[in-house]
């Protein structure tokens, strides 16, 4: 035994796994000593009085800032504890707060300096349709809750429409509406509608036309003629725009980096034998 006991006392091997062992364990005892202690630095005092200061709009007294440190020292420690108990995971909350604070992260690294006049100019060139006036319509109408109805309604206000604001049916929305692209009208009325009124003619009362609310006889006050945007007054909102599609850019690119990153394992599906 003796002899045994000689012969691992020599062997190195022996003692590097001991020693390895030892300093695994020492680390380990040093971590979980480094999760029991809070460090209240200058840095986070003043992280906690500007955000006070945020909310307050002065800084806080004595008494104040200690109620600051000791509600962090608080949340600190039960932040601790729920990440010890894991508390954390298969939370759904915490993983799209997670998942957004990356996002958040990855969208400052993207933020660029303003481009140049020239840069800018092709932009707005590049993207006109953005920043040109569609056409619009002018245009009232009279609400009926059929098709018959509303073509009765139509020939008395081609002959007569004198108090036409009190003919038809009441409707839930307005009676008027002042320059509206096909689009607007497209989001009220439906698209079939806004298609078919940018087809009718000024001044009548059109051939009665459905939406999902029922049934409209129309009258186009004013077209409004198409115009082109001019670029020296839309360069602020040109240049928020460029900077926004920049930045949507690289966020993609980055996310195809990072997605590079991992390897997406697709796994059987056992049946239940059915």
């Amino acid at each position: 035994m003796q002899n045994l006991l000689r012969k691992l006392a020599q062997d190195r091997l022996i003692w590097f796994v001991v020693f390895g062992l030892l300093l695994f364990a020492a680390d380990r005892w040093l971590q979980a000593r480094e999760q029991q202690i809070i460090k209240i630095d200058l840095p986070l005092v003043e992280k906690l009085v500007a955000q006070w200061e945020g909310q307050t709009e002065r800084r806080p007294n004595a008494r104040e800032l200690d109620a600051l440190i000791e509600g962090y020292i608080r949340e600190e420690i039960l932040v601790r504890e729920a990440a010890r108990l894991g508390l954390d995971n298969d939370d759904i909350i915490i993983r799209r707060r997670l998942a957004q604070k990356v996002e958040f992260m990855m969208a400052d690294e993207t933020v660029e300096a303003l481009p140049d006049r020239q840069t800018l100019q092709r932009f707005f060139e590049e993207n006109r349709a953005n920043y040109d006036a569609p056409e619009t319509l002018t245009w009232r109408h009279v609400f009926a809750d059929t098709e018959t109805v509303a073509g009765k309604l139509r020939a008395a206000l081609n002959s007569n429409e004198d108090d036409w604001q009190d003919k038809g049916k009441p409707f839930m929305l307005n009676r008027q509406y002042v320059r509206q692209s096909e689009l607007d009208l497209s989001r009220l009325m439906g698209t079939q509608f806004a298609a078919a009124l940018f087809q009718q003619r000024v001044g009548d009362w059109g051939v009665p036309l459905q939406s999902a609310f029922g049934w409209h006889v129309v009258k186009i006050d004013t077209r409004h003629t198409a115009q082109q945007a001019a670029f020296e007054p839309l360069i602020e909102r040109v240049a928020r725009d460029y900077q926004k599609t920049q930045r949507q850019q690289a966020m993609a690119a980055a996310w195809d980096e990072l997605r590079g990153r991992y390897e997406i394992e697709l796994l059987p599906i056992e049946g239940d034998g059915q």
